[in-house]
């Protein structure tokens, strides 16, 4: 299931809160929670059930091993696993064996490819159904195994832990919440009436995250689709258009998602960690990754930057450990070499901007902030690319200085499509004006993604201000009103493809 179908919106979301708070009223806490978990599963084999039994044999054995792991309150000092070495030994194959599934389901063809040329054979893998959000449950399971391993008496019953991996809105894309935010959170007594302050924010934040995927990401995709197909023929202008679209559309794709999770938590009395913080205000490759899907960039830091030495071992260490979890970062992205790429290249500039920190902090904002944003979007070329080549063609367009006006085939296919009778009575009047009126529509809708993702306030910002009255009321029914409306052809995340 998605967030932005018409079964989720209409159907699965009003029958989780309100099932989910009558339960609560009842108080029947353990059955409320069970409720969710259902759910939860609900939403998240809607697509292939095939997947299912993937996702409980998972939750299983992580918890056996997470228990093994558990002080001698719940285990005797006698046992095995608390002899000298025992408890690493445990850890270890725990993460071995999340590793494992992860590269199975989501690298299996990087991995052919690779052992292909590099042995010169002809392997070929069997296919294999990608269970949703597996990127997002490996490292939620981990992260509980080390926390587990570091603090022995941590202990929450299977259905906390399974809620935990398992809770819907954040099991596509994130954020990457800790066992230690959320579980506390579900156990809550004092969360569990109704709280219609927090009702109104999270369709407040709802509207938002809808309006970002809906309204801008979606429309700013075609743009960013076309450009990578036709990467020859662009010029600078077509390819700075295009670059800046496709900028502009992972943010507010990704931020939207974000949002609709915080907004459902909300509506459910949890909170959920803040994932984004206006990244392209960020006067530095440091700062914007402060900004940049904070909970993956705390997950790298907490489980593999600290583990592996952090900066407690030399200047050498700590920039070759920011290489590598960055080069990690991009790998977790997605199995090709235009990822990692894009992982070194954010490892670099951020290598770069540590140790010229002095030196960058004496420099005015003014060029802080273009430098930081230029690299950042040249970066997202590499991301965006299908391969290397692609990505350094479309860097050759972009400085063989042709200016030429937005391409006419642009235009056509990124033209909103609720524009299509506009641009049809128009055309009637001069053949053509839709030209011009659907790439004053593009630019304007780019202009404005670029405005509100610098200038204006962020949703996290909003909610910390917000209050019930007329206007954020009228902002919630106008933007759901138009999400609604904008869902007749569903798009996945981009994230969910990472």
């Amino acid at each position: 299931m998605v967030f932005n179908s018409y079964i989720f919106i209409l159907l699965f979301l009003p029958i989780t809160v309100v099932g989910y708070h009558i339960i609560n009223q009842k108080s029947r806490f353990v059955l409320a929670r069970l409720f969710l978990l259902g759910m939860s599963l609900w939403f998240y084999c809607f697509a292939e059930i095939k997947t299912l039994p993937i996702l409980l044999c998972s939750l299983i054995i992580n918890y056996a091993l997470a228990t093994f792991l558990l002080s001698s309150k719940y285990l005797p000092k006698s046992s095995v696993i608390h002899k000298k070495g025992g408890r690493i030994g445990v850890l270890t194959l725990g993460i071995i064996l999340n590793i494992a599934a992860l590269l199975y389901f989501r690298y299996l063809i990087f991995l052919e490819i690779s052992v292909n040329l590099l042995f010169h054979t002809s392997f070929t893998y069997v296919n294999v159904l990608v269970p949703l959000g597996i990127s997002f449950i490996t490292f939620s399971q981990i992260s509980y195994l080390v926390d587990t391993y570091r603090d022995e008496t941590l202990y929450y019953p299977f259905l906390d832990y399974a809620l935990y991996v398992a809770f819907f809105p954040k099991v596509t894309v994130g954020p990457i919440a800790l066992s230690s935010e959320l579980i506390p959170q579900f156990r809550d007594s004092l969360r569990k009436k109704v709280n219609y302050d927090n009702l109104a924010k999270g369709l407040y934040a709802l509207a938002f995250g809808f309006a970002k995927k809906l309204l801008i990401a979606d429309h700013l995709a075609p743009v960013a689709d076309w450009g990578y197909r036709n990467i020859s023929t662009l010029g600078t202008t077509n390819a700075a258009f295009v670059m800046l679209a496709y900028t502009m559309q992972i943010y507010f794709d990704f931020s939207g998602c974000c949002d609709i999770a915080t907004g459902i938590c909300l509506m459910l009395n949890i909170e959920l960690p803040v994932n984004f913080d206006s990244p392209y205000r960020a006067v530095s490759i440091d700062d914007f990754w402060k900004r940049w899907h904070i909970t993956l960039t705390r997950f790298f830091r907490n489980y593999v930057y600290i583990p592996l030495g952090g900066n407690r071992k030399g200047a050498f260490r700590k920039y070759l450990n920011i290489m590598i979890i960055f080069a990690l970062s991009g790998l977790w992205h997605g199995a090709s070499v235009t990822f990692i790429l894009w992982g070194i290249l954010h490892g670099v500039g951020s290598c770069l901007s540590k140790l010229f920190a002095n030196v960058s902090a004496k420099l005015p904002k003014s060029v802080r902030f273009p430098g930081t944003f230029l690299f950042v979007n040249i970066a997202w070329i590499f991301f965006r690319a299908p391969d290397i080549q692609s990505a350094l063609d479309f860097m050759k367009q972009l400085v063989s200085m042709k200016f030429t006006a937005l391409d006419q085939m642009l235009v056509v296919n990124a033209t909103p499509a609720e524009c299509e009778f506009i641009q049809w009575t128009i055309q009637q009047f001069n053949p053509r004006m839709p030209y011009y009126s659907g790439a004053f529509m593009i630019i304007l809708l780019l202009v404005f993604a670029c405005f509100a993702s610098i200038f204006m306030k962020n949703t996290h910002e909003r909610l910390k201000e917000f209050t019930i009255c007329r206007k954020n009321v009228l902002i919630t029914v106008v933007l759901l009103s138009l999400s609604i409306l904008a869902m007749s052809e569903v798009s996945a995340f981009l994230y969910v493809n990472f």
